[in-house]
C-alpha cells in the first residue's frame, strides 16, 4: 500500500526539483529525508519525519537553494549550492541538519558547479566567470582551499577572437523590482553614443541569461553583432529563474504582458544613459524569445523598430500542454488569458520591419505557428520578412544552414538599424 506524506501547493505553481534525500537513518528527532520546497516563496531545504512533517527548515531568506551537492549523515551536514550573496553567482554551502546559519565554501566569484566525494574531504569545482572560462580543481570541503589544479584554460581561440566580456548592470523597473542585464559594447572606433541597439531576449521561465559566468562572454552572435557596430543588450525581465517564486508570479495566467513592459524598461535605462539610440533599437530571440520579440514589436511599438522572431510561438493553445498548463491553466478556465497572450490578438498593433525564421521539421515549436501568424498579417496587411529551412528543426544545426541564417540576421539588422 503506498501512503501520501507530501502535498505541496502554492498560489503561483510548482517548480519540480530533484532535491529529495532519503536518510539510511532516522535519528533522535525521527528525521527521515530532506526536501526542498518553495513554500516560503524561494526554494529551501527542510528536514522531514518519517510522517512528511517538518522538523525545522534547514535554509532560509529572500535566496534560493539550486541544488544539494551531498548529505553528509554521520556529521549530520548538508551541501549545497545557492544564490544566498547574489542571483547572479552559485556557490557552495554548509548547514547542520540542527539548522541555523549556513556556511560559505566557495570564496572565488562566479558560477560554481561541484562534484562532491563520498568521504566528505574533497570536492571538485567547475568555476566560471564573464572574464574567466571554466577552469577545475580539486579542493577541501572543509574551507574550500585548493589541493590541486585540475584544469586550467589556456585556448588561443578566447584572445584571437576578440571577446570582451559584457558589463553587467542593475536597474530598477518601473514599479520598483530589481532587473540584471548585461550590455555588450562595440567598439570604440564607434563613438560614445548613442548606438544602434539590439536587445538579445528569451525571456520565459526556468531560464536565466545574465549570470557572472563564461556564457554571455562566449555568445558568440551578441559579440559578433556588437563588433559590426551595435550596442547589444540582454536584460532577465520578471519570470526569469533564480529569482525566487514573486519575482516569476506575474507571468501566472498571462504572459508576455510584464516581460514587455521590462524589456522596455530596459531600453529607456540605456537610453535615459546616453547608450542607446531610442530610434533604432531592435530585438532577437529564439522560442519564447521569438514569442517576446513579437510581442515586443505589437505591444512596444514604439520602442522596438526591428525584430528577428525564431520559431515563436504564437498561440498557446497551439504549444506543448504541459508546458502552458503549467503557467497558464486551462483554456476553459483562462479564456481571457490565453486571448491577451496570443501574439495573434495584437497583430493589428504590430509595426516595424519583422522577420520570422522557422525550420519547417521544428518538433518543439510547430511551424503552425508561424503560418498561424503569417495568415494574420496577410489580413491585417502587416509586411513581413520570412526565411525558412525545409530540413531544420527547433534551431538551425546544418553548417550551411547556421552560416547562412547569422549572416541574413546581421544583415537584417544592418539594413533596419545601422
Amino acid at each position: 500500500n503506498s501512503e501520501l506524506l507530501l502535498h505541496e501547493k502554492s498560489d503561483v505553481w510548482i517548480n519540480l526539483h530533484k532535491m529529495f534525500r532519503p536518510l539510511k537513518k532516522e535519528d533522535e528527532h525521527g528525521a527521515a529525508f530532506l526536501w526542498a520546497s518553495e513554500r516560503s516563496g524561494f526554494m529551501h531545504l527542510y528536514l522531514m519525519d518519517a510522517q512528511g512533517d517538518v522538523i525545522r527548515p534547514l535554509t532560509g531568506g529572500e535566496w534560493m537553494v539550486d541544488d544539494i551537492a551531498g548529505v553528509d549523515e554521520a556529521a549530520q551536514m548538508v551541501y549545497f549550492l545557492a544564490t544566498k550573496e547574489t542571483p547572479l553567482e552559485k556557490h557552495l554551502y554548509a548547514v547542520s541538519f540542527a539548522g541555523g546559519e549556513s556556511r560559505r565554501i566557495t570564496a572565488e566569484p562566479g558560477i560554481h558547479n561541484v562534484v562532491v566525494d563520498p568521504t566528505f574531504e574533497m570536492f571538485i569545482d567547475t568555476r566560471h566567470t564573464t572574464s574567466e572560462p571554466p577552469e577545475v580543481s580539486l579542493r577541501r570541503l572543509g574551507d574550500g582551499s585548493l589541493l590541486q589544479s585540475i584544469y586550467e584554460p589556456a585556448d588561443p581561440r578566447v584572445e584571437s577572437l576578440q571577446l570582451p566580456a559584457p558589463e553587467l548592470v542593475t536597474l530598477q523597473s518601473r514599479d520598483g523590482a530589481t532587473l540584471h542585464g548585461a550590455i555588450y559594447h562595440p567598439p570604440q572606433s564607434a563613438g560614445e553614443g548613442p548606438h544602434p541597439t539590439i536587445v538579445c531576449v528569451y525571456g520565459g521561465p526556468h531560464a536565466q541569461l545574465v549570470t557572472n559566468c563564461w556564457l554571455p562572454t562566449i555568445n558568440m552572435r551578441a559579440q559578433y553583432l556588437a563588433q559590426q557596430g551595435f550596442l547589444v543588450f540582454m536584460l532577465d525581465n520578471r519570470g526569469s529563474a533564480r529569482r525566487g517564486l514573486a519575482f516569476e508570479a506575474p507571468l501566472k495566467h498571462n504572459m508576455g504582458d510584464i516581460e514587455v513592459q521590462d524589456q522596455v524598461d530596459g531600453v529607456r535605462w540605456l537610453v535615459e544613459r546616453g547608450l542607446a539610440d531610442p530610434e533604432r533599437v531592435g530585438m532577437y530571440g529564439w522560442s519564447y524569445g521569438g514569442y517576446m520579440t513579437l510581442m515586443c514589436l505589437a505591444r512596444a511599438a514604439g520602442t522596438f523598430k526591428v525584430g528577428v522572431a525564431g520559431a515563436p510561438v504564437t498561440d498557446w493553445e497551439g504549444y506543448d500542454t504541459g508546458y502552458t498548463e503549467h503557467y497558464m491553466g486551462l483554456p476553459q478556465s483562462n479564456p481571457d488569458g490565453y486571448e491577451s497572450s496570443s501574439v495573434m490578438a495584437h497583430v493589428d498593433k504590430l509595426e516595424g520591419q519583422l522577420l520570422l525564421i522557422h525550420g519547417l521539421i521544428d518538433e518543439n515549436v510547430h511551424f503552425r505557428h508561424t503560418a498561424r501568424l503569417i495568415n494574420a498579417l496577410i489580413e491585417a496587411r502587416k509586411p513581413y520578412d520570412l526565411m525558412l529551412f525545409p530540413d531544420e528543426r527547433h534551431s538551425p544545426r546544418s553548417l550551411a544552414d547556421r552560416i547562412y541564417m547569422e549572416e541574413g540576421l546581421r544583415d537584417y539588422f544592418l539594413a533596419c538599424l545601422a
